[in-house]
């Protein structure tokens, strides 16, 4: 038998066994199990702000912030629930804060009209809430810029709301010397 005979006797064989072998191979299965435990699992969640019955709430695992609030007896006419996501999905021992509108009034004075909120955003009289606050309004406390305003809203949009004004400290660039001076101006 020729060398050529020979090469294409042994490339047959080759294919013919690996064509068994890959039939014989087992095969991966997809297998979607669902955790029915963990789908009847109740969390405690602490929900404050405009909520008609705030405190803290026994639901099932997998259950929205918009659940949750219906679950508090419903929004205040005073609640801005364009500052949360109403989507999100709860876990064990979060806290949830639902934000009051911010109103403005006029106040008209001998030489102008001035807009002033009714929350007071002045560091001087009012807390600064640090879950819900906008860039602007932290940049009220005491060395806090544009990009340190930025860090901390991302932080809470990534991490979720602040459970201490001390967890504020978590956020890049806020160190125990910078908590020290804003602390007094802070709340949760």
């Amino acid at each position: 038998m020729s060398d050529k005979a020979k090469c294409i006797i042994a490339l047959g064989a080759f294919v013919i066994f690996t064509f068994i072998g890959y039939k014989l191979l087992p095969k991966d299965e997809v297998v979607i199990q669902v955790d029915e435990d963990k789908a009847d699992n109740k969390i405690y969640v602490h929900i404050e702000g405009c909520v008609h019955s705030p405190g803290i709430k026994e639901v099932t695992y997998g259950t929205r912030l918009y659940e949750l609030i219906e679950i508090a007896g419903g929004e205040t006419m005073d609640a801005d629930l364009s500052k949360v996501n109403l989507a999100t999905i709860l876990s064990d021992e979060q806290k949830v804060y639902i934000p009051e509108k911010i109103v403005f009034e006029e106040i008209k004075t001998n030489t102008s009209t001035l807009n002033v909120s009714s929350a007071k955003h002045n560091t001087q009289n009012m807390l600064i809430n640090i879950n819900v606050a906008t860039i602007d309004e932290l940049k009220t406390l005491s060395g806090v810029g544009d990009a340190m305003a930025k860090r901390i809203i991302d932080f809470r949009e990534n991490e979720g709301y602040f459970n201490s004004i001390e967890d504020i400290m978590d956020v890049e660039g806020i160190g125990e010397a910078k908590f020290n001076k804003i602390k007094d101006n802070i709340t949760t």
